[in-house]
């Protein structure tokens, strides 16, 4: 069975938990965001200035870069340096969240969502904000639904669950006490 984590890009760790007791149970997905955190193992720039920024800090050496194919052409990376293919169709926040739990289900049997607020949020009065959060919650909600075969686990989540979500089958809750209790190895 391959477990992952997705760490969402404002995680915050507690300080006592050791990142190889995460990784005793599996690779780390995130943002860029989540490197210093959570060393994150396998890491997602969806921004060409922020890609290239790493670069030239060799950031590539620390983890598993994955750049957007568009991107990934354009900077020309060293060979070590992954890309992955598609874009959004609609804009959204939070790009690489999404890029992460793409990939991490496409080679997991269970995904841990570590850091994410699935809860009903309010409207915002800014309508392209609004836009770009309703597009977050639609892109989980067709991910998770449509990886059906992946169970999800969203750890350590004690509000409601917002309405994209809160029906589908393959996502539960669960706390990171209890995963680490059951998982660690």
């Amino acid at each position: 069975m391959k477990i992952t984590w997705v760490l969402a890009n404002t995680v915050v760790l507690d300080p006592t938990l050791d990142t190889v007791t995460l990784k005793n149970i599996g690779p780390c997905w995130g943002s860029w965001r989540t490197w210093r955190a959570g060393q994150t193992d396998n890491v997602i720039c969806h921004d060409a200035a922020r890609a290239q920024e790493l670069l030239g800090k060799q950031f590539e050496q620390q983890c598993n870069l994955y750049l957007s194919q568009a991107v990934h052409e354009e900077l020309k990376p060293p060979s070590r340096v992954r890309a992955y293919g598609g874009d959004f169709s609609e804009p959204t926040e939070r790009e690489e969240e999404i890029i992460a739990m793409h990939l991490a289900s496409s080679q997991s049997d269970i995904v841990l969502l570590l850091g994410f607020d699935f809860a009903p949020q309010p409207a915002y009065a800014d309508p392209e904000v609004q836009r770009r959060a309703e597009n977050y919650r639609l892109y989980v909600q067709h991910i998770i639904r449509d990886n059906s075969e992946v169970q999800w686990v969203l750890v350590d989540h004690d509000a409601k669950l917002m309405t994209e979500v809160e029906n589908l089958p393959n996502l539960t809750v669960d706390s990171l006490a209890n995963i680490i209790k059951m998982l660690n190895t």
